[in-house]
């Protein structure tokens, strides 16, 4: 079966070139419209909603995993702090077992959850309270209790630590 040249006009007559070129605009626009939002989409919602003057803080930390400086911590620390004396009392008190320990630290660093991301705020605190117990330190549950600090500051958010990191403070 052989098209021949009239065959082939009388296919192509019902189309003319403006048509055509219409056509093959209207899909090379689908088209850069579809691979400009698969792989473009954050970039172009941030330019409409910069031309709309829309501000977008879905992006943003939440202000209590912002940076906060240390001279903000210790104002912060200043107006929130226990009076002296209750604090010398409360660490004065031997305190005799692990369990005594790891609720000290597990309320440390619960307390810490409510402020901004501070960890060089919180991570003296902690190594105070296991300076406190030395007796701990030499027993089987030191590693245990470093898991827990590790564990309970990862899953409040309050500091990124890791377990040879919080052994070190024992001795410190």
């Amino acid at each position: 079966m052989k098209l021949n040249n009239k065959t082939m006009n009388k296919l192509l007559n019902p189309i003319s070139w403006s048509a055509y070129l219409e056509t093959v605009a209207v899909l090379a626009i689908a088209w850069y419209a579809f691979i400009g939002w698969k792989y473009y989409r954050h970039e172009i919602r941030e330019l409409i909603a910069r031309i709309s003057g829309q501000k977008d803080d879905s992006r943003e930390l939440p202000a209590a995993l912002q940076y906060q400086s240390e001279a903000d911590a210790d104002a912060t620390a200043a107006q929130s702090a226990i009076p002296a004396e209750q604090a010398q009392s409360i660490y004065e008190e031997p305190l005799l077992n692990q369990d005594e320990l790891a609720q000290e630290l597990t309320r440390c660093i619960s307390e810490a959850t409510d402020k901004p991301y501070a960890p060089a705020s919180l991570i003296p605190k902690l190594k105070k309270i296991l300076n406190d117990y030395p007796d701990v330190a030499a027993t089987p549950d030191r590693d245990e209790i470093n898991a827990l600090i590790v564990r309970e500051c990862e899953r409040t958010g309050t500091a990124l630590l890791s377990e040879s990191e919080v052994d070190m403070w024992w001795s410190a």
